[in-house]
């Protein structure tokens, strides 16, 4: 087929309920990105950085190849391969790691990520079953399976794409829905005080907006994030230990204990990155109080540059601090959960989102999605730079 031209791709922004406050995410037509020419993919690269979340209609035919190679060219001094890299355990990626990594063959580092039999050949995967991530792996306060069964969600967990040891979180996320689950919308619990609920497609992705959180920071919490920075643990998710998630998906709750350092896997301490509290947007320049809770062992707080940094270590001030911040946006009109067909790709600004898969019930059958990040070659930049 012809090469399609920048002048073909539309991005048309998505439309909100008036409900809503959501404000990102757009549709992207026009485009075949297994024919990707320099001009087009600059044009792609800015409604990604500009809209934060996207949605690529019409890429039934993408190679997996290509896919990873789209993912390469928002950073193409990174490393290539999967950000997860390979032979992890527990040990190092907590419940992340209990389930197996199915890499697809000559991908390069797409994924195989989903729900139920794949059948007897996926993309040169043969006979695989897979078991999704459920909720129930990390939250406080779990559904029953029977309400599961009956077409109930949480949040499985909010998180940005990266280990946060010795890598930086991906610059891109991308998210091709091969399969879809087929039944009745799902009734998801949101979490909040209000005790919310949203009616959404089984099988899909909920986004936040970061900039949307640090857009509900007061002024001074503004001038603390702008100066401030955290430290991830070695091996976080790992360290996180019996720690769950709070009932929206995002905070922290109270209990349960991290691992000791010298019980982690070996960690040298130079592979420890530190990371600003507020990440600016590449193209647009945008703030997003950026931070995952639950991989957070040490905040440097400040409100200058020049005001000397208070190093807070107590994990229940952090969880406390962190909490009431992250309550403010986990909210229905806050969060965005897409539609999503078949042969759709989304793409995600991963330095300025955080995101959430949401279970279905078994019954709905399989789901099926060719998912790549790729650590970054470099750390995010925040307003004020992070002290070596």
């Amino acid at each position: 087929m012809p090469h399609a031209k920048s002048t073909d791709i539309v991005v048309t922004p998505l439309q909100h309920d008036t409900n809503k406050k959501t404000n990102f995410g757009a549709i992207i037509t026009g485009v075949d990105l297994n024919e990707l020419d320099e001009e087009s993919f600059q044009k792609l690269r800015t409604a990604v950085y500009t809209n934060n979340v996207v949605i690529i209609k019409g890429q039934k035919d993408l190679l997996p190849s290509k896919q990873f190679d789209l993912v390469r060219r928002f950073d193409p001094d990174c490393k290539p391969s999967h950000g997860f890299g390979y032979g992890k355990s527990t040990a190092e990626l907590g419940p992340t790691g209990k389930k197996p990594f199915y890499l697809i063959p000559d991908s390069g580092g797409v994924t195989l990520v989903g729900n139920g039999y794949q059948g007897p050949d996926h993309y040169g995967l043969k006979e695989v079953t897979m078991s999704g991530f459920s909720h129930t792996d990390f939250n406080c306060e779990p559904l029953s399976e029977e309400q599961l069964a009956a077409g109930h969600a949480k949040f499985v967990h909010f998180h940005f794409d990266g280990i946060m040891y010795d890598s930086h979180p991906s610059r891109v996320t991308t998210f091709r829905c091969v399969k879809q689950p087929k039944g009745p919308e799902v009734t998801l619990h949101v979490g909040d005080e209000a005790g919310s609920t949203m009616k959404v497609q089984p099988g899909s992705t909920a986004f936040i907006n970061c900039a949307q959180i640090y857009d509900l920071l007061t002024e001074e919490e503004k001038k603390i994030a702008d100066n401030s920075y955290w430290e991830p643990a070695p091996h976080p998710f790992g360290w996180s230990g019996t720690r769950m998630m709070t009932s929206n998906g995002l905070g922290v709750a109270p209990g349960g204990e991290t691992v000791p350092l010298d019980k982690l896997p070996h960690w040298e301490a130079d592979k420890v990155f530190k990371y600003p509290l507020v990440w600016l947007n590449p193209v647009t320049g945008e703030k997003g109080f950026q931070i995952m809770p639950q991989c957070v062992r040490k905040l440097y707080l400040r409100s200058s540059p020049d005001e000397e940094v208070r190093e807070v270590e107590d994990p229940e001030e952090i969880r406390v601090w962190l909490n009431g911040i992250h309550e403010r946006i986990v909210k229905p009109e806050y969060i965005l959960v897409p539609s999503c067909e078949e042969d759709d790709m989304v793409v995600w600004n991963n330095w300025g989102i955080t995101h959430s898969a949401i279970e279905y019930p078994p019954s709905y059958g399989t789901r099926a999605m060719h998912q790549c990040h790729i650590a970054s070659s470099t750390a995010p930049l925040g307003p004020t730079p992070v002290p070596a």
